[in-house]
C-alpha cells in the first residue's frame, strides 16, 4: 500500500477513540498521535522536493505544526484543570495556523501561471461561491458570537475562526476552478481546504455530544492535507502549467453559481431579523446577484465572440485575410441592382515562378502583400476577395462607369511593384478583366444569375488581358445592356 494510503488509514483508526469518547484519555493521546504523524509527513515530503518546488509546502508544514502544538498545549491545560474564558495560547497557535495556509495556496496558485483573463473569471466564481459561504457562516457561526456579548478578545477570538475557515474556503474553491488536468494531490489538498468549513457548520448545530466526537472527522480531513505530501505526484500540484486563456462556463460550475444565490435566499428565511443578521445577508445578495450577472454577461460576451470569429473564418481566406467566394458572391448578388459598381478580376503572372524560386513561404508573403495593396486602394465598402489560388476579385460599389478603366489601371499599376521578401525582391505582373454594373440590368432574369455571369464575364475579359500579354481588359458583355 502506498504511504499516502497508509497514511489515511492510520489517522482514521487514531481517530476511532475520540469517535467514541472524545473526552477520554485515550482519545487526547491517539489525537495527537494523529497529528504527530500529519506533520512528520508533511515535513518528510517536503524534503524530498527539489527546492524550486518546495515552497508551498513549508507554510503547509508549518500550519499542521501550530494544530499540533495548539491541540497539546489545550489538552495539557486541560489536564491541570485549566479552563480559561477568554483567549488562550492554543488559540494564538490555531489562529496562525490560517495565513500560513493562505499563504501557501497563494504560492501554488501563481506557480500555475494564470492568464489575466483566466484569473478574473476564476475570481468571479469564487467571489459568488465564497460570499454564499459568507452569508451561511455569519448566521451560523459569527453572528451568535456578537449576539452572545461577553468580553471583547473573547468575542472576536470567537469570529476569527469562521472566518478564518471561510478564507481557507475560498482557496479551495479556487484550486477547484484551475483547468488544469485534475490530480490526486490537488484533489487530497482541495477536500482538506473545502471540508473544513462544512465540518464547522455540524459542531455548531449539533449537540454537543455530538460536535465533540465530529473533530475525528476532522482529525481524517486534516490527514489529507499529509495524504496530498506523500503522494508520488505532489509535485504536479506545484509545478508551471500551460492553461488555456479562455475559462468556460462549465455546466459544474453554473449549478455552482445557482446554488449560491439559492443560499441567500435560505438563510434569508432562517429565524431572526436583528440588523446583525439582515445586514450582512442584503450586502451579500448585492454581492452574489452582481457577480453572477457579470458572470453571465461575460460568458455571453465570450460565445458571441467566438461565434463571430467562426463566421469570419466562413467568409475569408485564412491566410490573405481577403473575402472568400461565397462572401464575394453574397455581396456581389445585393449589388447587381444597387447601383453603378465594378467588379475587376485579378490574376497574377509569374506568380509560379516565384513559388519555385523562393518556395511557397515567399509566394505566401507574395499573396498577403497583393491583399493589402489591393484593400488599400478600396473603401470601406467594397470587398476584396481572393478566389484561387493566385486570383483575387474586387467588387466596388457607387463607382461611376467612367471611373472603371483608371481604377484597374490603379490597380495593375500598385501589383507590379516589386515585393519584398526573404533573401531579397519578387516581382509579378497582373491580368485584369472588368466588367461594369450600372444597376439597369433585366428583371427577367435573378440576381443569383446575373451575380454569376457578371462574374464569369469579368473571368473572360481577364483571361483575355492575359491571351494578349497582360494589361487591363473591359469585359465585352456590357451588364445593363445584357438580356
Amino acid at each position: 500500500m502506498a504511504r499516502w494510503w497508509l497514511l489515511l488509514a492510520l489517522c482514521a483508526l487514531l481517530a476511532v477513540p475520540t469517535a467514541v469518547d472524545p473526552t477520554g484519555a485515550i482519545a487526547d493521546v491517539t489525537y495527537l498521535l494523529g497529528l504527530g504523524t500529519i506533520v512528520a509527513a508533511l515535513w518528510w515530503g517536503r524534503a524530498q522536493l527539489p527546492p524550486t518546488i518546495r515552497r508551498p509546502w513549508t507554510p503547509f508544514a508549518l500550519a499542521a505544526t501550530g494544530w499540533l502544538t495548539g491541540d497539546t498545549i489545550q489538552r495539557i491545560m486541560a489536564w491541570r484543570g485549566q479552563f480559561p474564558d477568554g483567549p488562550s495560547w492554543p488559540d494564538v497557535f490555531w489562529l496562525g495556523s490560517y495565513p500560513l495556509l493562505i499563504l501557501a495556496v497563494h504560492r501554488v496558485i501563481r506557480g500555475r501561471g494564470l492568464a489575466g483573463k483566466l484569473a478574473r473569471d476564476i475570481l468571479l466564481d469564487t467571489i459568488v461561491i465564497t460570499s454564499a459561504a459568507f452569508v451561511a457562516a455569519w448566521h451560523v457561526l459569527i453572528a451568535p458570537e456578537l449576539l452572545a456579548g461577553g468580553p471583547a478578545a473573547q468575542v472576536i477570538t470567537g469570529m476569527a475562526y469562521p472566518t478564518g475557515d471561510i478564507a481557507v474556503f475560498a482557496l479551495a474553491v479556487t484550486l477547484a476552478m484551475l483547468p488544469a488536468a485534475r490530480s490526486v494531490p490537488a484533489g487530497l489538498l482541495i477536500s482538506c481546504l473545502g471540508l473544513t468549513l462544512p465540518i464547522d457548520f455540524l459542531q455548531a448545530v449539533v449537540p454537543q455530544a455530538v460536535a465533540d466526537r465530529l473533530d475525528s472527522v476532522l482529525l481524517v480531513v486534516n490527514a489529507l492535507l499529509g495524504a496530498a505530501a506523500l503522494h508520488p505526484d505532489r509535485a504536479r500540484l506545484t509545478q508551471p502549467r500551460a492553461l488555456p486563456a479562455r475559462h468556460g462556463m462549465h455546466r459544474w460550475r453554473i449549478v455552482l453559481l445557482g446554488c449560491s444565490l439559492a443560499t441567500v435566499s435560505f438563510v434569508a428565511a432562517l429565524p431572526g431579523h436583528e440588523l446583525v443578521r439582515v445586514l450582512p445577508s442584503v450586502l451579500a445578495s448585492v454581492v452574489i446577484s452582481s457577480t453572477v450577472v457579470l458572470r453571465f454577461y461575460r460568458a455571453v460576451e465570450e460565445r458571441e465572440a467566438a461565434e463571430a470569429a467562426m463566421t469570419h473564418l466562413a467568409q475569408h481566406d485564412q491566410l490573405t485575410g481577403a473575402a472568400n467566394r461565397t462572401l464575394l458572391m453574397d455581396r456581389l448578388v445585393a449589388a447587381v441592382r444597387a447601383g453603378p459598381a465594378v467588379l475587376v478580376f485579378i490574376d497574377l503572372d509569374g506568380f509560379k515562378i516565384v513559388n519555385d524560386t523562393w518556395g511557397h513561404l515567399a509566394g505566401d508573403t507574395v499573396l498577403r502583400t497583393v491583399a493589402e495593396r489591393l484593400d488599400g486602394l478600396v473603401r470601406g465598402v467594397d470587398t476584396v476577395a481572393r478566389v484561387g489560388g493566385d486570383e483575387f476579385v474586387v467588387l466596388c460599389r457607387r463607382v461611376a462607369p467612367d471611373g472603371a478603366q483608371p481604377l484597374a489601371d490603379r490597380m495593375r499599376a500598385a501589383l507590379l511593384s516589386p515585393v519584398r521578401i526573404d533573401g531579397g525582391w519578387a516581382s509579378v505582373g497582373a491580368s485584369i478583366g472588368f466588367v461594369v454594373v450600372d444597376g439597369t440590368l433585366p428583371s427577367a432574369r435573378d440576381d443569383l444569375t446575373l451575380a454569376d455571369e457578371l462574374l464569369r464575364r469579368a473571368d473572360s475579359a481577364m483571361y483575355e488581358a492575359k491571351r494578349t500579354g497582360g494589361g487591363v481588359r473591359l469585359a465585352e458583355w456590357i451588364a445593363d445592356r445584357a438580356g
